[in-house]
């Protein structure tokens, strides 16, 4: 196992065009990192510089306390996993699985015990004999990172491998990947654009947005402290909602008034920040689906956003309504048995201590400013 250092790494396909721009990052010995972000944002092209696929343009690229910016992609002791599983189509899945062991000329029977030891790891034993064209897509993948495996590599290198599954064995996939990483704890490094992939596999996630970090953080605190906008938009499902407007003078202090005419409460401490420094600056208020219910609570401070239901998705255990406002669609996650009628005016309530709050030029957290250390 290695722990890998990028340094203001770039990549520049055409003149002045940058795939990748000053990333700097410092990827701990057995840590699983997940590279998240919108399609072009540079996840793949950084995935694939570490790899040795792409040339880095300038800054350096570490491995253990190696600097390999030009060392040969197979001497760089990393493992790839791609999205279509990369099998030998006319090898059965434990030559498939064995190849790498061939290579290094390693005696038959200690290919066997490594082989059937990865197979029953993955529960493929029974797969062993079959070939990759009579194997379900999951299976595929099973036998794929079976190979990875058995190279026993200082890194796993992954670029969005479940992207080809139905949902239901995606689900079941992330499961098995992160229980496989708990046992043999080597470094990941995993490229996905979907935000739910990335909060339940990563120790620590890369938000990418047009080649740049936008922030490398917990899930968690992800969750909870984005930087700007744009994570804060990114990760969660439903997305955050953004209201715009402005701070104002309101009794007993300040209140936030949006574009639309809806004046909500602020708690002391919100207050405090943004009077009077944001008086007469754009300001966006970010809340939460969660943080918007069909009945306030006895405790807290509310802030209350009416208009008509517009749609709402029953899900069992949770509803989702769309509320449409004065200031545009909004949508609550609620408990099942919320009244709101599709069609029909109603109140929901901001849960106005959760709320986020955004310089509206900057796109800047107000309350939370992420620097990258590494």
């Amino acid at each position: 196992m290695a722990e890998i250092v990028l340094k203001d790494v770039c990549k520049v396909f055409e003149k002045d065009q940058y795939a990748v721009s000053n990333f700097s990052l410092h990827i701990r010995d057995g840590e699983f990192v997940v590279f998240v972000g919108p399609s072009g944002c540079g996840k793949s092209t950084t995935l694939r510089m570490i790899a040795g696929l792409e040339e880095i343009t300038s800054g350096e690229l570490w491995i253990g306390d190696e600097l390999c910016n030009y060392t040969d992609p197979g001497a760089r002791d990393l493992s790839m996993v791609f999205q279509n599983y990369a099998l030998y189509p006319q090898m059965t899945v434990y030559d498939n699985m064995a190849f790498s062991l061939w290579v290094r000329k390693v005696p038959k029977r200690e290919i066997r015990r490594q082989v059937e030891q990865a197979a029953d790891l993955l529960g493929i034993t029974h797969l062993l004999d079959r070939r990759p064209a009579a194997l379900s897509g999951g299976q595929k993948q099973r036998v794929a990172i079976g190979s990875a495996i058995l190279r026993k590599p200082r890194a796993f290198l992954m670029d969005e491998p479940l992207s080809n599954l139905d949902a239901k064995l995606r689900t079941h996939m992330r499961v098995e990947l992160a229980a496989l990483h708990h046992k043999l704890g080597t470094t990941v490094i995993y490229v996905t654009h979907d935000q739910t992939e990335a909060m339940t596999l990563a120790d620590r996630i890369v938000v990418m947005k047009g080649g740049y970090i936008q922030q490398v953080a917990t899930p968690a605190e992800l969750y909870n402290r984005p930087t700007n906008q744009f994570v804060a938009g990114f990760i969660g499902s439903p997305a955050m909602n953004f209201i715009p407007g402005r701070v104002c003078r309101a009794k007993g202090g300040a209140a936030f008034l949006s574009d639309g005419g809806q004046v909500f409460p602020l708690t002391a401490a919100q207050a405090e920040k943004l009077w009077p420094l944001y008086d007469n600056r754009a300001v966006v208020l970010g809340i939460r689906p969660e943080d918007i219910h069909a009945d306030p609570g006895k405790a807290g401070l509310w802030g209350e956003m009416r208009g008509a239901v517009i749609a709402r998705e029953a899900l069992g255990h949770e509803a989702i309504v769309h509320l449409d406002t004065s200031d545009g669609e909004y949508a609550a996650r609620v408990a099942p048995d919320c009244r709101a009628v599709t069609g029909q005016e109603t109140t929901l309530y901001l849960q106005m201590e959760n709320a986020h709050f955004f310089d509206g030029e900057t796109q800047q957290n107000i309350f939370y400013q992420w620097r990258n250390e590494e």
